[in-house]
């Protein structure tokens, strides 16, 4: 499905109308738990621990040359868990030095999937590793700068090593993907060849341009004080509007950002070990200020950190560290711009200097993107005309990462928590996130309404928070026959007795070329004895079910949500690669 169309299908709920008409419906749905059983003699007390929770750390150490550092052990690292130390238990170095492959060489193909089985796991996920995600901005940014900005990823995607899996995001209304991850440096190029980036869905005015028509016309009044004063407080008030409108602008396009990297997130979380996400654009900023710095009559305030500094705690809970690269590269002052058309009035002589001032400040987007890559660990990297330098700094952070691991000592309480890092060495940097959310769950279940379903079902980026695996073949009469399979061990359980039990929806949706949808979800719970926990949940949580779809669905998209905590992982399976 992925990057189909922009447009949210019609979703319409009459998969069952319609299997209930064909009287060939055969569902064999249910539950299948399957439990090791081991000797209970051999297991004395219940292994289910609540609030029991490993906390991973990427740590990122490079020496004053800005090349990493290897060879660490773990009596060399300190972690501080809202200042105090914790005991490490997890080790884990990631890095590995600099490729020496020739780009030229062929990639090594990825080990791929028996026939039916599909899967929204990574496909290196049993080994540590780390992910490349970079993301093409074209909501903030330009259509100049994107072109340049595409042509630099164009580049980075001719020198990366063979092996490096790589996926690209487009990010404009919707966040679509052009390539999920693949080591397929070649298909990766074609898909960013081909992409139309679009023209930015909320655009700005160029205020400079304002300013010298602003004064231009009132010193058509210069031998009239009176015309000019009145002139002068005219166009005051219609640089104050624009300002408005230009603010407006600015805080959808902030809004559609964060909720894109939320979605990429989500897409992204399933996935263990480093995930760096390189985002190239304009950015946008977390301050709106209207009228002459606040004041007048179309003057105000609003501070958007509270939202940014939340979306970013999200995104470094998810393990991602953000590279985030401006487009603009090297900045000019605004007088020496080519697309000046008149000298912008020198500081102290003009006559709005106040409305310039406020759309300066309202526009700067340094403060939103420091803030965002700080919190996730990684970089801002502006007024440079290398935008490769994203890329670049992203694979020799990779060579010096380690992961760090500690159990909670106290139970989750929902909270952020700081984090430091000190390693016994002199002479060296470390990057890391600067901390974690205590995650309790919801203390109710998280119903999801028709809306939240729809959004799902269309949306163009699935999830793996949720790890699934299907395994779909078509039988000899037509029918399909699934067997999806969800990681336990991503679900919450709650104890119920001497039980533990988790409560999860199963949600089919059969997609048509059209971007219809025939959907049917089913509520169940799983159930697993208090004392074979943890055994239990390994063999993971499987659904199975057989049906005939309608004749013109060509994909499902399958998804099991956690309605405890609210999380979902999703799977598409294209019916067209079912065997028989």
């Amino acid at each position: 499905m992925g990057c189909r169309s922009n447009e949210v299908p019609a979703v319409r709920n009459t998969w069952a109308a319609s299997l209930l008409e064909s009287g060939k419906m055969r569902i064999l749905s249910g539950l299948l738990l399957a439990i090791a059983l081991i000797s209970s003699a051999q297991q004395t007390a219940p292994l289910f621990r609540a609030g029991t929770k490993l906390v991973e750390v990427t740590v990122t150490v490079l020496d004053k040359k800005g090349n990493a550092v290897s060879g660490l052990e773990p009596a060399d690292f300190t972690l501080l868990d809202d200042g105090k130390p914790r005991e490490l238990a997890l080790f884990r170095f990631d890095g590995a030095p600099a490729a020496t492959t020739p780009a030229s060489a062929p990639a090594v193909p990825t080990p791929s999937l028996p026939p039916g089985v599909f899967t929204n796991r990574s496909a290196t996920e049993d080994t540590p590793h780390n992910i490349t995600a970079l993301v093409l901005d074209s909501l903030n940014t330009p259509p100049q700068q994107s072109t340049m900005a595409r042509a630099q990823m164009m580049r980075y995607l001719r020198a990366i090593a063979p092996q490096t899996r790589v996926a690209i995001f487009l990010m404009g209304q919707q966040l679509r993907i052009l390539h999920d991850f693949t080591a397929d440096a070649s298909a990766l190029r074609a898909k960013l060849d081909k992409a139309a980036l679009g023209m930015p869905l909320a655009t700005v005015t160029d205020y400079n341009q304002s300013i010298v028509e602003a004064e231009a016309f009132v010193d058509m009044f210069a031998g009239n004080p009176e015309m000019q004063k009145a002139a002068e407080e005219m166009a005051r008030n219609n640089l104050e509007v624009e300002t408005m409108a230009n603010a407006q602008a600015r805080r959808y396009r902030m809004e559609r950002s964060l909720a894109a990297m939320e979605a990429l997130g989500k897409h992204l979380a399933g996935i263990p070990g480093r995930k760096n996400l390189v985002w190239i654009g304009a950015g946008f900023s977390m301050v709106s200020i209207t009228g002459a710095m606040g004041m007048g009559v179309h003057g105000g305030v609003e501070d958007f950190e509270y939202k940014v500094r939340q979306t970013s705690q999200r995104l470094a809970q998810q393990g991602i560290i953000l590279y985030i690269v401006d487009s603009q590269g090297i900045a000019l002052p605004s007088d020496q711009s080519a697309a000046s058309r008149a000298p912008v009035p020198v500081r102290g002589r003009g006559r709005f200097e106040p409305q310039m001032d406020t759309e300066q400040a309202s526009s700067d987007p340094r403060p939103a993107m420091e803030l965002m890559a700080s919190i996730t660990g990684g970089r801002y990297l502006h007024n440079t005309n290398d935008l490769a330098a994203g890329f670049k700094q992203t694979a020799t952070d990779v060579q010096g990462s380690y992961t760090l691991g500690f159990y909670l000592a106290a139970e989750p309480d929902d909270k952020w928590h700081k984090l430091k890092v000190r390693v016994k060495r002199s002479g060296v940097s470390l990057r890391h996130r600067e901390g974690y959310i205590a995650e309790a769950g919801p203390a109710q279940p998280t119903e999801w309404t028709p809306e939240t379903w729809r959004a799902t079902y269309s949306n163009p980026i699935g999830s793996t928070v949720i790890p699934l695996t299907a395994q779909c073949v078509r039988t000899p009469s037509g029918e399909l026959a699934l067997t999806l399979t969800a990681d336990a061990t991503t679900v919450q359980f709650h104890a119920d007795g001497d039980n533990v039990k988790a409560d999860v929806e199963i949600g089919i949706g059969e997609f048509a070329p059209d971007g219809s949808v025939r959907t049917n979800r089913n509520a169940l719970t799983a159930s697993i004895p208090a004392a074979r926990f943890e055994e239990g949940r390994k063999a993971g949580i499987k659904y199975q079910r057989q049906w005939k779809p309608a004749p013109e669905s060509t994909t499902l998209r399958l998804i099991v949500h956690d309605v405890r905590s609210g999380k979902y992982g999703s799977l598409d399976v294209p019916l067209d690669k079912l065997p028989h």
